[in-house]
């Protein structure tokens, strides 16, 4: 005998119907729907971290300016917990994030060039 949707013979819930148990690997209710969150938030550390904060920390770090090697410091961690909170789904915060690194990120730059 079946038991109800949703509980299993010892009375416990369950969220997937047991017919269902090919599609127990997909995780979450927005695979398949386009969500490409994980996606950006990983171009955004790679590109953040890698490419242009590297660079400026290896300039700052070769003409000997300990304030623009800390600003790219500050940029790197900045994009950093951006990316995390990409992945978290938090838009608002990775808005916040993002400026915050591009602000320190200038001002890396300004005391390279200045």
């Amino acid at each position: 005998m079946r038991e109800p949707a949703g509980q299993d013979e010892y009375g416990s819930t369950s969220p997937f119907d047991p017919d269902d148990l090919q599609n127990l690997n997909a995780i979450g209710p927005a695979m398949g729907s386009g969500n490409d969150f994980e996606k950006y938030a990983v171009a955004v550390i790679i590109v953040f971290g890698a490419v242009i904060i590297g660079g400026l920390m290896a300039a700052a770090m070769t003409f000997g300016h300990r304030n623009g090697f800390l600003f790219a410091l500050g940029g790197a961690t900045a994009a950093w917990i951006s990316g995390n909170a990409l992945l978290l789904d938090r838009p608002r915060i990775y808005a916040l994030f993002v400026g915050i690194a591009a602000l320190m990120l200038v001002g890396s730059t300004l005391t390279l060039v200045l």
